[in-house]
């Protein structure tokens, strides 16, 4: 890991599948995601791609769809190359929802969803602790009928989505794509996007409620509601952009409580350990950075964000010049993000704390912020409170 990377950035594992696809898909561009198998459950996780421009207008509507229209279930895993996958589609088990949601400029239909075990061709490391799986099939196209960009457009890699399962009860935040040891595959057709998603096995909740989520940034927290005393997850009417949620018709007889509660003790002890190991790890990198550099004991100090959500950082304000009351003013007020660094050592920093940490993120800030003599960090623990630290070369 690079000096001050994304501490919690995504992995992203392109065709990372154990076994291929059939010789005949050579001519078809075919995009495997694989995504990181833990998520901090105190950390929003975004995804790394460009994000769509926010939409001024978000109108959703549940309409049935024409479903000639669009490539089948089957077809759309047989053009994925999953022979076993296209067979298990349609046939007694699966769930055919068929409904769509108009989101902005997008319309996204959500048509058949399946569990099982050993459904698909490729298998996926969770299968080993996990091996029961859903599939879900959706397509996604634009509502003015302008063909979604192909891989030969430019376009083609500024759009992207993220499909997840949501469970009524737990927050989406600790239980979705990426903590269910999810991954998606998907191609253009004919100006349709068709995509399916795949993660843990969602039936075991059946009897609690589900939901599929369709969000073009991994950004829950603003684009969806969680209320804690009904466990029910709503859309946020005020977000702007993606942010699909289709209520999953499920046969409440197929959930099985106390799998499901085990599914999530596992979840839990397996995220416990993986934590353990990402700090570690952060632990390592900063003191790798840090060599050569000795700390200012006296510049330890622990901050709160003010009301709006700013942290102010100054050093040796004795040794301050009036040239800088200036700069001074402005940190202290918030009117602009300021790194003033003097070569006596005065360090003037105030910064919004949502540009250094994502949301509930616990440990060391990504970001360092330093010159040729000094260098700047801060770390945040769990109650919020923010560790500025000072070390010199």
């Amino acid at each position: 890991m690079k000096d001050f990377e994304k501490l919690d950035q995504l992995l992203w594992e392109v065709n990372s599948s154990k076994s291929k696809p059939d010789d005949n898909l050579d001519q078809k561009v075919i995009n495997k995601i694989r995504e990181r198998d833990r998520m901090k459950s105190t950390s929003k996780k975004r995804l790394s791609a460009v994000a769509i421009v926010a939409m001024l207008i978000v109108t959703t509507s549940i309409t049935a769809f024409a479903a000639w229209k669009l490539l089948t279930p089957k077809e759309v895993a047989e053009n994925l190359g999953d022979k076993s996958l296209a067979n298990a589609f349609g046939n007694e088990g699966t769930l055919s929802i068929n409904q769509t949601q108009n989101i902005g400029d997008y319309k996204v239909s959500l048509m058949e969803l399946v569990s099982g075990r050993e459904l698909s061709d490729f298998k996926h490391s969770a299968e080993e602790i996990f091996p029961d799986r859903t599939y879900a099939v959706l397509a996604i196209s634009q509502v003015d009928g302008t063909p979604m960009p192909d891989p030969l457009d430019p376009l083609y890699d500024e759009i992207s989505f993220i499909v997840s399962p949501f469970v009524k009860g737990q927050h989406p935040k600790d239980l979705n794509i990426f903590t269910m040891n999810g991954a998606a595959s998907w191609f253009v057709k004919d100006g349709v996007m068709y995509r399916i998603m795949e993660c843990d096995d969602i039936e075991v909740f059946a009897d609690r409620g589900l939901y599929i989520a369709v969000m073009d940034e991994f950004n829950i927290m603003k684009a969806y509601n969680f209320n804690v005393e009904t466990g029910e997850i709503k859309r946020n009417a005020d977000y702007e952009g993606m942010n699909a949620l289709f209520d999953l018709p499920l046969d409440p007889s197929k959930g099985n409580y106390e799998k499901a509660e085990e599914y999530l003790r596992t979840l839990s002890i397996n995220q416990e350990k993986s934590d353990k190991g990402i700090i570690n790890e952060e632990i390592e990198d900063m003191k790798s950075f840090l060599e050569g550099f000795v700390l200012i004991p006296e510049s330890v100090q622990q901050i709160i964000p003010n009301e709006v959500g700013r942290i102010l950082y100054i050093f040796d304000r004795e040794k301050a010049l009036p040239s800088m009351k200036s700069i001074l003013k402005d940190a202290e007020i918030g009117r602009s993000d300021i790194s003033y660094f003097d070569q006596k050592g005065i360090v003037i920093f105030s910064r919004d704390v949502d540009d250094m940490f994502e949301e509930e993120q616990v440990g060391f800030s990504s970001t360092a912020y330093l010159n040729e003599n000094y260098v700047l960090v801060f770390s945040r623990d769990v109650a919020g409170i923010i560790e500025g630290k000072l070390y010199k070369r």
